[in-house]
């Protein structure tokens, strides 16, 4: 299947008798949902294997559709947010006698712990990394054909290896379960080439077994690719929303010089656990050895970190000391602390999975948790700089990097608009990924005060800076023009405005005419859309780095709306959104309309 994917139906539920299912079918691009059901009897028999293992009287939500759709035999892709209990929808059906799971993931410390977590449990599970000797990894592959072990984890280059592919095409495998199934995305943002491998490998299996796709951070428009990257016949889809209402979200402007010193302040007035996610090594060292210094128990995690000392950080956080990790992306990742109170991001994401994922790490076990994004201009500066220069750089194929980058910058304006809203942030984390969500959530640092956060001295920003003087122009500009109009009544020619002029007294038609030809000039220059917050930005007129460096400061419209409200054309975005006058693209980003406009 190739071509643009459509958009994908909602599924409804209805309950009759047994537990109906809904499938994403992938025949003939038509990406519909068709229903079937499963007997009472599967339900029944997942429950209770939940009790004996887990001693949980009940699922959360999605789990026990997962588990259901897998025991009956259907391939799976489940979108669930981290720390909904993903592992679960596949360890359970693992601890069917005679069966056997090979998990996928790309997270070494996942394997570790959950296979710990699994033992402790009397579930029998290994795992296989570069750690492994070749005479364990031999006695892992005699214990899974003795039946002595039920799930086996293992990193997607590993299915290539010989020993491995000996082993894969002599062994029953019942379950494939792939972890982080997002990296299958050629255009994503955490892709991995080996993921792409994973359905040719599922191909040269003498039996063919069922596969579960399991990710937290995709988009509705990036299900159905998951599932066709991967091989997945006609899989049920299970997507249980992506809110987590525990957590509160904030944003802070801050420039890096006083970054450490509310980190610091707030790592010693919080003395629960929690994470601060940086953007270098150097930055991770710097700050654990400043918080010390400040009597705060803390240690630096990044990939280079020899894998004893990773260990022990991993285990000590786990048990409360540290207590709180300065890391890069390298932590957190399928490490199952449920009672991370507060998670710090030194600098944005590249993207809004990206930082969902790392927010996602705070308040796990449901009670209340923070996530503090703080953010400068610099920053954006310097990720479009290192994407620009990095993005598809494993490619030989030009046109494929131009894509690659294309799609890295989408999702960092995405993040930037994020930023600097005004809006609900949650509301625009949940229609990021396709979830409605009401107008404001009285829990994000927009919706409602909080003084640990609120009351911090923030720089303001440069769209502040330059909405402040173009205030000023356009009243100088009012002046200046009803002079010349005054002017123009004795002479023979009309007055004209001079182009990009502020707009002080518009119609509504002048508004939307302005926006939809800003977007369309936006698009053919950038070759890609950008956030409503963004086209409201410029066509206020804003200087900031970002409009100068892409030039479109230069663009006609630029700065057309200057005397119209910021609320005022946001709504008319909203209107002609509804309308079909503009259309949003899989990133949240504005496009110019996909059918012609009536005359």
């Amino acid at each position: 299947m190739s071509g643009k994917h459509k958009a994908m139906p909602e599924p409804t539920r209805e309950r009759r008798g047994a537990m109906d299912i809904e499938y994403l079918d992938l025949r003939d691009d038509a990406n519909e949902i068709v229903r079937a059901s499963l007997p009472d009897s599967y339900v029944q028999a997942a429950t209770s294997q939940l009790e004996r293992t887990y001693g949980y009287s009940s699922f959360r939500p999605g789990q026990l559709e997962a588990v259901t759709s897998i025991l009956s035999g259907h391939d799976l892709i489940a979108v669930m947010p981290t720390g909904s209990g993903k592992s679960v929808c596949y360890q359970l059906p693992a601890t069917r006698p005679g069966s056997f799971t090979l998990v996928i993931t790309p997270l070494r410390a996942l394997m570790r712990d959950q296979v710990q977590a699994l033992q402790a449990r009397h579930v029998r599970a290994a795992f296989i990394d570069s750690g492994i000797s070749p005479t364990q990894r031999r006695s892992i592959y005699a214990g899974v054909n003795a039946g002595e072990i039920r799930l086996l984890y293992v990193a997607p280059e590993r299915l290539w290896a010989d020993d491995f592919q000996f082993f894969a095409k002599t062994t029953r495998i019942d379950l494939v379960a792939v972890d982080e199934s997002h990296c299958v995305l050629q255009w994503g943002h955490d892709f991995r080439p080996s993921y792409l491998r994973i359905g040719e490998f599922i191909k040269e299996l003498p039996t063919r077994p069922v596969m579960a796709a399991f990710t937290a951070t995709a988009t509705p428009g990036q299900i159905p690719q998951i599932a066709e990257n991967l091989g997945l016949r006609q899989p049920v889809m299970v997507k249980t929303g992506f809110d987590r209402p525990n957590i509160r979200f904030d944003t802070l402007k801050l420039k890096p010089r006083k970054r450490v010193k509310f980190i610091r302040e707030w790592a010693v007035g919080h003395q629960d656990c929690g994470i601060v996610y940086c953007n270098s090594r150097a930055e991770c060292d710097s700050l654990a050895i400043e918080l010390k210094q400040y009597g705060v128990d803390a240690e630096a995690f990044y990939s280079t970190v020899p894998e004893a000392d990773k260990k022990r950080i991993q285990d000590g956080f786990l048990n409360g000391s540290p207590r709180v990790i300065c890391a890069t992306t390298a932590f957190g990742m399928g490490v199952d602390k449920p009672d991370v109170r507060w998670v710090i991001n030194d600098g944005p994401c590249e993207s809004i999975e990206c930082f969902y994922q790392e927010a996602g790490r705070a308040g796990r076990d449901g009670k209340p948790a923070r996530s503090i994004l703080i953010w400068c201009d610099g920053d954006f500066k310097s990720w479009r700089d290192r994407i620009r220069q990095n993005a598809g750089s494993a490619m030989t194929d030009t046109e494929r990097q131009d894509k690659v980058c294309k799609a890295a910058l989408e999702r960092l304006n995405a993040m930037s608009d994020y930023c600097e809203s005004e809006d609900c942030l949650r509301r625009m984390i949940l229609r990021y990924f396709g979830d409605s969500a009401a107008e404001h959530c009285d829990h994000c640092a927009n919706c409602t005060y909080d003084p640990e956060t609120g009351d911090v001295d923030q720089e303001p920003s440069r769209e502040e800076k330059a909405r402040r003087k173009a205030e000023r122009q356009a009243r100088r500009s009012e002046r200046n023009s009803r002079k010349a109009g005054r002017a123009a009544q004795a002479d023979e020619h009309p007055h004209e405005a001079t182009r990009g002029g502020p707009i002080t007294t518009v119609s509504i038609s002048d508004v939307d005419q302005a926006i939809i030809g800003y977007v369309a000039s936006v698009n053919r220059l950038l070759g890609h859309g950008l956030g409503a917050a963004k086209i409201v930005q410029g066509l206020r007129g804003s200087r900031g780095v970002f409009y100068v460096e892409q030039g479109l400061d230069r663009l006609d419209g630029h700065g057309s709306l200057r005397g119209v409200s910021e609320a005022l054309v946001k709504q008319h975005i909203d209107q002609l959104a509804r309308k079909g006058k503009l259309s949003y693209g899989d990133f949240r980003t504005l496009l110019p309309a996909t059918e012609p406009e009536d005359e």
